[in-house]
């Protein structure tokens, strides 16, 4: 087994029972942090690109320096549906690992739109962007749901990938005030027409994100949508998370699941999709209603 697959193994099984320890006990998150930041470096080379990162992260971070990758069948999976000209929203951008290749991709008159609502992981992408020398990136500093507004964003102390709008319990973490937009309203104000391609990772907001974004859904008929599907967390945000594939499915969408651990894509009902999540885990999601490249 390659090393991403036995780390996604590994996190499949330990995650759930690791993350209680790190978000309640403080001395044991402290010195987790404290081992990352003297192990992790705080910059990677992925596929020929250089980013920054955060080494004081248990999330991407770890699995960036443990693998030398991260999520390469899913990335794969995205960009094989890129090409020159089209327009991708990176939403849940984090360090730019989708939006910086695509934008390669995409040259030519081609865009990226990638929404963080952190600052810091907006700092890392927008430095990110910068050192890698895309012009095609528009970064836009707002978190994405079923309406604009503002709402507060619920940090995680320990993923920087865990950043939420929506969470249980949200004494766990700090707090940062953040604007929201929706897709529809965001892309008639920017005079935005069709989406390619759109990538949501926003743990637990997908289906307010997919609420927010009918209109262009509707004007873009060959659109194809990368999402992590996590019950428990859409729960949390109030949604019914079989809705939401059922919706897709609705709309004229066929769904897959990206399984990473097997590197494999496979065909699913919404039914096979959310049984493939019991307890806290999740699988990433392909709905495709364009013609794959």
């Amino acid at each position: 087994m390659s090393g991403h697959r036995f780390f996604n193994s590994m996190r499949a099984g330990l995650g759930p029972m690791i993350r209680p320890f790190l978000e309640k006990v403080g001395p044991v998150r402290k010195l987790g942090l404290w081992a990352l930041a003297r192990r992790q470096p705080r910059e990677v080379t992925l596929d020929g690109q250089v980013f920054s990162v955060d080494p004081r992260d248990f999330g991407v971070t770890f699995e960036l320096h443990s693998t030398g990758t991260y999520e390469p069948f899913t990335r794969g999976a995205c960009l094989d549906l890129l090409g020159p000209g089209m327009t991708f929203l990176d939403i849940g951008s984090h360090v730019g690992l989708y939006a910086l290749p695509a934008a390669r991709i995409l040259k030519d008159g081609g865009r990226v739109i990638a929404f963080e609502p952190h600052p810091g992981n907006r700092a890392l992408l927008e430095e990110n962007v910068s050192r890698n020398q895309v012009d095609n990136v528009t970064v836009v500093d707002a978190a994405v749901s079923d309406a604009p507004g503002e709402l507060e964003l619920q940090v995680s102390p320990f993923n920087t990938g865990d950043h939420r709008l929506y969470r249980g319990n949200p004494g766990r973490g700090t707090g940062v005030r953040t604007r929201v937009v929706s897709i529809d309203e965001w892309c008639e104000q920017h005079e935005i027409d069709r989406v390619d391609m759109v990538k949501i990772d926003v743990q637990g907001a997908e289906a307010r994100v997919i609420a927010g974004m009918q209109k262009v859904i509707d004007r873009s008929d060959a659109m194809n949508i990368i999402l992590e599907y996590t019950p428990w967390m859409l729960r949390e945000a109030g949604d019914e998370p079989r809705a939401l594939l059922d919706s897709l499915a609705e709309r004229g969408f066929s769904l897959s699941i990206i399984d990473e651990g097997r590197g494999e894509l496979k065909a699913a009902t919404p039914v096979e999709i959310h049984e493939a999540c019991p307890g806290r885990s999740y699988v990433n999601v392909l709905a495709c209603r364009g013609k794959p490249r």
